[in-house]
């Protein structure tokens, strides 16, 4: 097949050095349907980009932790309407379960031009510079002032962090290894993890410039935003951004988001992952300024497209989640479509990748007759 808008919009991302290097797969009834690598993990060695890259996930690790907490919602150890404040007693009462899956906790990101945002870059740098541990990271946030009343906002936020922390509270084991034992293993996405496991694959990352000459891309040999290391596990496995993956891996997972099956059998139950896929902001739409098409609405831990009017067009139902370096994933039940895009450029020109891929990935699934 000639995936010839896609192919052609990604040979351009790269001529433009927008990108260092990418790896795309894209499945369809959990089958390949196309996979390349385009470009280089290492400019200055002309090292090429192979398919099984490891590359940093940041946000794209949200989703994962969703899944995790869903898990624990369906065993009964968990409930959407437990207080975080059971967890931590720092934390307002009213913040609960729910609000940190859709964002609405009133808890942000460093960026937030607030005295709260000022605190919560302070914490990130004690887990960047001191290496403390998940808990710590949390009980610093607990006593951090929430932005906006609980459910009534949404803001990106490290609301999925703290997810990361009640999570190992209610199952007494790490995070990560948790996410070994009931998602990894199973789903056998053995790439996957909170350090770079082999770093003869691992995909340097580029920090991207605009200048009058032309774009720059320039290699940073020490990127760890928001990490002490990634040669080792870090005590804090944070469910907001801390993952590293492969294309190969991070398929595997976006193809479970499709149906909660893993070999057959319903592993999450499908009220849960809808919940997960569907709008939980409903009145409140408005605040959710993430996303570049009005179309979209926030479940939990992903965009979800409620509608297909705007440009580019996918599909109703469309979900998924984008990371720091411009990597995107993409799931569309209705066609059973994944898609898994990779790349290591910082910051990532995400938008071009939603809009400007997005567009070509569906331009081409239709001209070759593979969706309606």
């Amino acid at each position: 097949m000639d995936w010839k808008n896609t192919t052609s919009k990604l040979t351009e991302f790269i001529n433009k050095k927008l990108f260092n290097g990418l790896v795309i797969k894209i499945t369809k009834d959990n089958k390949e349907i196309f996979f390349q690598n385009f470009g280089y993990s290492n400019y200055e060695n002309k090292k090429a980009i192979k398919e099984d890259n490891i590359f940093a996930l940041y946000s794209m690790t949200k989703p994962i932790t969703v899944v995790a907490c869903l898990l624990l919602i369906q065993r009964n150890q968990l409930s959407f309407e437990d207080s975080i404040n059971k967890f931590y007693k720092e934390f307002d009462k009213q913040i609960k379960i729910k609000h940190l899956l859709n964002m609405t906790s009133g808890l942000t990101y460093f960026w937030n031009n607030s005295e709260s945002g000022k605190e919560i870059k302070n914490a990130f740098d004690l887990v960047e510079n001191e290496n403390i541990s998940l808990q710590k990271f949390c009980e610093k946030i607990s006593k951090i002032k929430v932005i906006s009343q609980p459910g009534s906002e949404w803001h990106y936020g490290v609301s999925l962090d703290i997810i990361g922390g009640v999570i190992e509270k209610v199952s007494n084991q790490k995070f990560e290894d948790f996410l070994e034992e009931n998602l990894f293993s199973i789903l056998e996405m053995k790439d996957t993890a909170f350090y770079v496991k082999d770093f003869k694959r691992k995909t340097d990352v580029y920090e991207f410039k605009k200048t009058i000459k032309g774009n720059e891309l320039n290699l940073n040999k020490n990127f760890h935003f928001l990490m002490p290391f990634i040669d080792k596990q870090p005590l804090a496995s944070l469910g907001g951004n801390g993952l590293f993956s492969t294309a190969n891996d991070y398929a595997k997972f976006l193809n479970f988001l499709i149906d909660g099956k893993i070999n057959g059998i319903q592993y999450l139950e499908i009220d849960l992952l809808d919940k997960m896929r569907n709008d939980q902001l409903k009145q409140i739409k408005d605040t959710f300024k993430w996303t570049f098409n009005n179309d979209y609405s926030y479940g939990y831990g992903v965009r979800v497209r409620m509608k297909n009017e705007l440009n580019p067009l996918t599909e109703t139902g469309e979900f998924g989640w984008d990371g720091a370096l411009g990597s995107a994933g993409l799931v569309d039940p209705k066609n059973n479509i994944t898609m898994t895009f990779l790349s290591s450029s910082y910051p990532g020109n995400n938008k071009i990748i939603q809009t400007e891929l997005f567009g070509a990935v569906y331009k081409d699934l239709r001209e070759l007759d593979i969706i309606k």
